[in-house]
């Protein structure tokens, strides 16, 4: 392609999240010179989501507490806010939006993450019941979430219990209903996730494992919910915190992989059924399901913090260079995508830190300190480190993350 004598070309981001803003920004970074369009359907400029469930609802933070510094002179974007993408033509080069609008691109990326995964019940009222995804959703959890008040939480992962730690704090009484028997004990292993359970349990979060809602009760508003075991909580707030589906719908039509969120190659590039690469559509962040060139493993999605901003880095570098190739010094001798996936986690007093792909491990270790203090735990895959976390002992987790099988 030749910028120079051909007309301006345009970069549509759909999603105003991180994944999509650290595109744009990332994309001016490397030099390029074209128009860039961030399209998103929360009416919010983006923010960071990390404290929606820690931070923001337990002080009950408005959004310029968690609202992204933008230098908008520097990004020179447009952002069109509050009008979701509905439809995408490959072939048009074109989406449509909810209001009929049509916008044409010459690069697409799809940034448009997560929503949360919610059931459905016999009786489906949904006053009083919530899921944890965006900030209008911690805003409303905060309101309803006065001291004294009966919630229930439907899961055990990170999301579920910093949100159980926050509303306990707030003075709320907090059960959690999970099908697991050990929460995080898939993702973090048996003594971990036991340890986890009775940190909680000694705040006085009541656990009902091994055990699942069937149906809510309530006409008006929800007061109660029914266990499979035959139990029924009292309940004024019921959230669902069950895990997320990738926001996907609006790419169908044009022969892409979309069984779990958009497959891509090595490169982030849209992968076709038929097994071809999209050369001008990439995938950022959540959505993104790529292949793991350490240990060949099938394509996956990671949904840890630091994916979208190592794919918003790599896809821009990817554009930039198809655009102007040579610009960016040592790009052609970069490998595939294949970023260390990180998080952490809040809960209580307990801080949670991991580095690595917990999930490639058939083994664990306890390598460092005690399960009733700070501790470190090792992941490995065939004798091979492949993740390290821990609760605490910061300095000694960043240092066991230089062993990582890579």
């Amino acid at each position: 392609m030749n910028l120079i004598n051909g007309p301006m070309l345009k970069t549509l981001i759909v999603g105003a999240g991180m994944g999509g803003l650290r595109t744009a920004e990332s994309l001016r970074r490397y030099k390029y010179p074209g128009q860039i369009q961030i399209l998103g359907d929360e009416w919010h400029m983006p923010y960071n989501r990390p404290p929606l469930s820690k931070e923001l609802l337990a002080k009950d933070q408005d959004l310029d507490q968690v609202s992204f510094p933008i230098r908008h002179d520097d990004l020179n974007a447009e952002f069109s806010l509050g009008d979701s993408v509905q439809q995408l033509s490959l072939e048009q080069q074109s989406v449509t939006l909810q209001s009929g609008k049509k916008i044409e691109f010459d690069f697409l990326v799809a940034a448009t993450g997560l929503r949360s995964r919610k059931l459905v019940f016999p009786n489906n009222s949904q006053n009083g019941r919530f899921a944890l995804r965006t900030f209008d959703d911690a805003k409303a959890i905060r309101q309803a979430a006065e001291s004294g008040k009966d919630v229930v939480i439907l899961g055990t992962g990170f999301i579920g219990l910093e949100v159980a730690a926050t509303l306990k704090g707030l003075g709320c009484r907090v059960k959690i209903v999970a099908m697991e028997d050990i929460p995080l004990g898939l993702v973090l292993g048996e003594s971990f996730g036991k340890e986890i359970l009775r940190r909680h349990e000694s705040k006085g979060i009541d656990f009902y494992l091994s055990n699942r809602v069937i149906d809510l009760v309530g006409d008006s508003a929800i007061t109660h919910v029914k266990l499979v075991d035959g139990q029924t909580l009292t309940c004024d707030i019921f959230i669902e915190a069950i895990g997320s589906e990738a926001n996907v719908e609006w790419l169908e039509g044009n022969e892409l992989d979309l069984s779990d969120g958009l497959l891509t190659d090595s490169s982030l590039r849209a992968v076709k059924n038929n097994g071809t690469s999209v050369s001008n559509l990439f995938a950022v962040g959540d959505i993104a399901r790529y292949p793991n060139l350490r240990f060949g493993l099938p394509p996956r999605r990671i949904e840890h913090w630091n994916i979208p901003l190592e794919s918003s880095k790599r896809t821009a570098r990817e554009i930039v260079h198809q655009i102007l190739p040579g610009s960016i010094v040592g790009f052609e001798n970069e490998s595939g995508f294949n970023p260390m996936p990180t998080f952490w986690s809040d809960q209580f007093d307990i801080s949670i830190l991991s580095f690595g792909d917990l999930r490639l491990a058939d083994e664990n270790r306890l390598l460092e300190g005690s399960l009733d203090g700070e501790f470190a735990f090792g992941y490995y895959k065939n004798e091979s480190l492949v993740a390290v976390a821990g609760v605490g002992m910061k300095s000694t987790i960043h240092s066991l993350r230089k062993e990582i099988a890579t």
